[in-house]
């Protein structure tokens, strides 16, 4: 596995501030693309790319 991304529907606070715990970086942010709950929503992506010391 080089890389890993995770989708998060937006706002969601405590899933952003996870996922930068753990050394993901925002990499995009959609508007009004995803429907939940009866209404539009933003969906974020963050990336985590494993670098080798080989």
């Amino acid at each position: 596995m080089h890389g890993v991304i995770g989708g998060i529907a937006l706002p969601n606070m405590p899933s952003q501030k996870l996922h930068e715990s753990l050394a993901f970086k925002k990499v995009a942010h959609f508007e009004q693309v995803g429907w939940k709950f009866g209404k539009w929503i933003d969906v974020g992506y963050w990336e985590l790319i494993f670098t080798s010391e080989a």
